[in-house]
């Protein structure tokens, strides 16, 4: 097994199975756990109505399935985490390992092997700083840009497919509701 796929039924830090709670870093040194993440399922949030929340998920979950099967067809050669890190690439600005890192939400190490892969895909190419020698930081290559743009371009087709079966009225909603995401 390599750092990006998990294996059914292994405990992650910061995730909970039946009778167990493992906490995550922060929670392990702050002896806290998140207590919204422990809520039984069907637990209303202070200020969410139950309805509102249910169908929220229910639409949220239609939207990540078109969003997952745009690209599911790269599943066999390139797996989420890498698809994650090569967008991330393409729309950051000046990224480094370490940038990488934290916005993926995993250590240098593993960030700096998932590179490497990346790296022998022909995908991203490490280069130096223009202002300092030492300091590498991650392009994409002509083929990763091409694929960058391409894995947008499915997911924006799913996208616009699914949001051509709600009304005018319900677009902007979830256009201005999302946009409140983002912004907020």
């Amino acid at each position: 097994m390599n750092q990006d796929t998990v294996q059914l039924g292994a405990a992650q830090p910061g995730t909970v199975r039946p009778g167990t709670v493992e906490p995550g870093p922060v929670q392990a040194r702050t002896g806290q756990l998140d207590q919204a993440r422990l809520a039984p399922k069907g637990a209303q949030r202070p200020g969410v109505a139950a309805t509102d929340l249910e169908r929220a998920e229910a639409g949220l979950s239609v939207l990540l399935e078109a969003w997952q099967r745009a690209i599911e067809e790269l599943g066999a050669m390139l797996p989420p985490a890498q698809v994650r890190a090569l967008l991330i690439v393409d729309n950051g600005d000046r990224l480094n390992v370490t940038g990488l890192a934290r916005m993926l939400g995993a250590s240098p190490s593993a960030t700096s092997r998932l590179c490497d892969r990346l790296v022998a895909a022909g995908l991203l190419a490490r280069v130096p700083a223009a202002a300092s020698r030492r300091e590498i930081l991650l392009e994409l290559t002509e083929s990763g840009q091409r694929l960058a743009a391409w894995i947008q371009d499915q997911r924006r087709t799913a996208l616009a497919q699914v949001l051509e079966t709600i009304s005018p009225g319900g677009r902007a909603d979830l256009t201005r509701g999302l946009s409140e995401v983002v912004l907020g």
